[in-house]
């Protein structure tokens, strides 16, 4: 039983060293240029430490297998492991060596972790091996076999010295109990490992620390880039097609026309710093002004009559992956999919960050929570924030709730940074995301406790909002700031909301850099933010081809669009329409030239998804 053990402990071992010693350097080393410099020391550490976590993920993978042989074995006599590794290793030798040596020479081409999308190419052999030359391929090949070779050599290493010993099946009672609980533990330690003991399975992000996507590439181990693009290997390409292309583009310029120069000016500066507030949940339900419950934020109520109030505005999905998409990209959200999965498509899409920085403001992210959940992490990079803040940059004993550091924490933060940024002279952008109002619904807040914890945990968000607002009004940093305050999605939590009323949204624009209040009641979708904002400030947005300037005389057909699981619903003047696209049909107020509108777009969008 012990010399099974040492095995699994040495087999693990000795693919974590692989992966350490052999194919990350080789990464680095072979797609150097990529790095555009010399990569620093710290990065150095930090790509390897932080490589270590999916290492361990695919370490786990690869010794499930060996792990229950093993556990098989010691209950046998008959000793199979030996031959059953000799030929395990054979075929993980070359389904590894194939995989790192594909990933590292197609990465200086691809510019993206090897995935699920190479499978695309072994339905065409012919094809693909007619784009490069025989000579090319022997040397690849070569190159396979070699390192195919090398491996298995390192792993009939590991195995030898602890399965040289003859088979002994386990007897005896106590024997017996030992030997299973043994391997329980061991099964679990496995699973738990690649499942991860957050509240949402692991996924890539655990890799992603750096703006720059070679460093965080270089971390991501290859074969977990792989195996986890099979479980969102969703279909997009041909998805919804309703009707001829030509017609859709046709229908969809009707209803995205290019964006003008805004006919309203809501801002009395063209480059005011700007604090983007994604709230968690907030939606009409919690806010009196747009027929919500009473006094549960009253601050809000009070500073949409000092600032411009967007009153008919809908999310466009159900889930803040997809919401944060719409609001900072600009890109409506898929009902059967996440394009934040989706980590080579993830530099295509628009951005709101990277408008701020090309423009020259200092741009971060604050999230008091953990941001490899949903690949928070790699998007927020991704899409241009220079600096990213979450749970690991606080103290250990701040005071947090189950997904994280309790706003009210993050917004003192915020104000300490806001004054130092001031007194420098930075111009600066912040994305600011927060999770109180998440359930469990536990904050350090009880005003309506104990009758609503829902409605409470708003009120407690709310009440830190107004408390940091009213400092700032007090300091020099308010006269040319603009913060934006917008809900990443509805909240159906404690009651069920039709269709239509749960994306219902608040967008509240406020600060010193706004020039007076004003009530915008036209109906919007969320993705129209991005475009509206940038519109204000004068800067480019060509790139946000989802995204309308509602304040633009172009905006002459207000519309909005929202997905849920595999649907969506279309909104006008007119009424509203959801279509369930299981069962193909309107399942809410039925209305051909509705629906009508909302395929073309949602066809639109996945012919768009498709070629990012």
């Amino acid at each position: 039983m012990i010399h099974y053990l040492l095995f699994l402990i040495s087999y693990y071992v000795a693919w974590v060293l692989y992966f350490m010693v052999i194919q990350r350097p080789l990464f680095i080393y072979w797609n150097r240029r990529s790095a555009k410099g010399p990569i620093p020391a710290a990065d150095i550490r930090k790509i390897f430490s932080f490589g270590l976590k999916t290492d361990f993920i695919v370490a786990s993978y690869l010794t499930a297998l060996p792990l229950l042989a093993a556990t098989v074995q010691m209950f046998v006599s008959t000793g199979f492991m030996p031959a059953f590794m000799t030929v395990y290793n054979i075929v993980m030798a070359l389904l590894v060596g194939l995989m790192v040596i594909a990933d590292t020479v197609l990465y200086d081409f691809w510019q993206y972790k090897i995935d699920s999308s190479v499978l695309a190419y072994l339905r065409s052999l012919k094809g693909a091996f007619a784009s490069v030359t025989t000579g090319y391929i022997v040397v690849a090949f070569s190159v396979v076999a070699l390192m195919a070779a090398l491996l298995y050599g390192w792993l009939h290493l590991a195995c030898a010295w602890t399965l040289s010993a003859p088979a002994v099946a386990v007897r005896g009672v106590l024997p017996v109990i030992l030997a299973s609980l043994l391997a329980l533990v061991m099964i679990a330690a496995c699973f738990l490992t690649i499942r991860g003991l957050g509240r949402r399975p692991n996924n890539p992000s655990l890799s992603f620390y750096s703006k720059n996507l070679f460093f965080n590439h270089s971390a991501l181990n290859p074969l977990y880039s792989f195996i986890y693009s099979l479980s969102v290997n969703d279909k997009i390409k041909g998805a919804f097609h309703a009707f001829d292309d030509e017609v859709c583009h046709r229908e969809f310029a009707k209803l995205f026309p290019p964006d003008a120069e805004p006919a309203v000016k809501l801002l009395n500066t063209d480059r005011p710093n700007v604090l983007f507030i994604v709230w968690e949940s907030l939606c009409a339900r919690f806010i009196e002004p747009l027929g919500g419950q009473k006094d549960v934020t009253p601050n809000i109520n009070r500073l949409a009559r000092e600032g411009v109030f967007f009153t008919h505005v809908d999310a466009n999905s159900f889930r803040t992956d997809r919401g944060l998409v719409a609001l900072l990209s600009g890109y409506l959200a898929q009902p059967t999919t996440s394009v934040i999965r989706m980590t080579k498509k993830l530099p295509n899409l628009p951005a709101l960050p990277r408008a701020f920085k090309n423009a020259g403001y200092d741009t971060m992210v604050l999230h008091g929570g953990d941001l490899t959940i949903f690949h928070k992490s790699d998007y927020y990079l991704t899409i241009g924030h220079d600096t990213i803040v979450s749970d690991v940059n606080f103290p250990k004993d701040s005071p947090r709730g189950k997904w994280g550091i309790h706003d009210g924490i993050i917004f003192d933060w915020l104000y300490d940074d806001i004054m130092a940024k001031t007194e420098k002279g930075v111009k600066w952008y912040t994305t600011f995301q927060t999770l109180s109002s998440h359930e469990t619904w536990e904050v350090p807040y009880d005003r309506l406790l104990p009758a609503d914890p829902i409605a409470n945990s708003f009120a407690y968000v709310d009440d830190a909002l107004g408390r940091f607002v009213d400092r700032l009004k007090q300091t020099p940093a308010w006269k040319d700031m603009l913060i934006v305050v917008v809900g990443d999605h509805g909240c159906n939590t404690g009651e069920t909301l039709e269709r239509s009323t749960y994306p219902h949204i608040p967008i509240l624009m406020i600060g010193g850099a706004v020039k007076e209040p004003k009530v915008i009641d036209t109906i919007m979708s969320q993705s129209d933010l991005a475009s509206t904002l940038l519109g204000q400030l004068g800067l480019p947005r060509e790139d946000f081809i989802f995204s309308r300037d509602v304040l633009a005389p172009t905006y002459t057909y207000p519309f909005s669009f929202h997905t849920y699981v595999n649907g969506f619903m279309f909104r006008d003047a007119t009424g509203y329409t959801v279509v369930d696209n299981v069962s193909d049909t309107a399942i809410e107020c039925p209305d051909s030239e509705r629906e009508r509108k909302g395929r073309v777009i949602l066809q639109y969008l996945y012919e768009d998804l498709a070629q990012r």
